[in-house]
């Protein structure tokens, strides 16, 4: 049997974390010391793929960085738990760098310098290498801007054209914001492609222009799956509430795992590699939600997405992909 390899397209970067209350003792020409100023590898795709590549998964990452040592230490994080690395080069931006201010109970802010993350064109795209059966994973960040936006909707195409250059796609719908911005994007030219859709709640309820009050959880995903039949697993991240999904074989919920949270950066993208993981292993979906589940809460007990994944295999690792 062929084993199947995972194609992750998109966001790289290196992440800066920082907690609020630290700032807050800052003061003007001064300087203070803090335990929790941390610098990661990051970025939507790459985190995913490096915790692929931590769970054993042949996994491949394609993006952009810049020849500076941003770069360096972005491509050697990955290659570090065996991503391969498709890496184009940007000669016009620097590597994307993001400042995380860690707020109490986990919340996040953002400031990005990403400008390159845009430009990947068709021909950075190891397209043969995805083809015939296995996995694309990508995000609703990579419809946002020209020209990867127009990268991402070839293929897409390109995915389904034939019997012959089939593979599956698994799409992150990213952020509640995108949806809404690009919804008709997402409705031509990216959902009538897509095998396995993962979202949270508000992205859903913006996607079917449905809120909480109007139908739980379990019709929005009926709505959209009567709306794209091509899709054939929903999942719905609702925070403590855990996972809904919906396929015409399983449909169900998954608890989330109670843990005292950190920091909730990369959680989602830790479940997309839980998830992803079990699943191409022939784990059924509630397994593979589960391991997801289990992955994210992990995620949310320190700080950055990829935390402690050093410690996090072996038989723990194991043990979550077998049950």
């Amino acid at each position: 049997m062929n084993v199947r390899r995972v194609f992750c397209l998109g966001h790289i970067s290196v992440d800066i974390f920082i907690h609020r209350k630290d700032l807050n003792a800052l003061k003007i020409g001064g300087c203070i010391s803090s335990p929790n100023l941390s610098m990661q590898g990051g970025g939507v795709a790459a985190n995913v793929a490096h915790w692929l590549g931590t769970l054993g998964t042949d996994v491949s990452m394609i993006g952009v960085t810049a020849d500076d040592p941003s770069g360096y230490f972005l491509q050697k994080d990955l290659e570090r738990v065996n991503v391969k690395c498709y890496l184009k080069t940007s000669t016009k931006n620097p590597s994307a760098s993001i400042l995380i201010v860690v707020e109490d109970g986990g919340e996040r802010s953002f400031i990005i310098n990403g400008k390159c993350l845009d430009e990947l064109v068709m021909e950075d795209v190891p397209l043969e290498e995805i083809q015939g059966g296995n996995l694309f994973y990508t995000s609703a960040y990579n419809i946002e801007n020209t020209p990867i936006k127009n990268t991402v909707k070839e293929i897409l195409k390109k995915s389904k054209a034939t019997d012959n250059s089939s593979f599956e796609v698994i799409f992150n719908l990213a952020a509640y914001t995108t949806v809404e911005k690009h919804k008709s994007t997402l409705k031509q030219a990216v959902l009538p492609f897509v095998d396995i859709l993962i979202g949270n709640l508000e992205e859903y309820e913006v996607l079917t222009n449905k809120s909480r009050e109007q139908c739980s959880s379990e019709t929005l995903l009926e709505i959209v799956s009567n709306e794209f039949r091509n899709i054939k697993i929903l999942l719905l991240t609702d925070g403590e509430m855990g996972c809904y999904y919906y396929s015409n074989e399983e449909r169900g919920h998954i608890a989330a795992k109670k843990v005292s949270v950190v920091d909730t950066t990369g959680a989602g993208d830790g479940f997309c590699a839980g998830f992803i993981a079990s699943y191409i292993s022939g784990s059924s979906i509630n397994q593979a939600v589960k391991s997801g589940t289990e992955l994210g809460a992990h995620i949310c007990k320190g700080f950055g997405a990829q935390y402690n994944s050093d410690d996090y295999k072996s038989k723990t690792l194991s043990n979550l992909l077998s049950r």
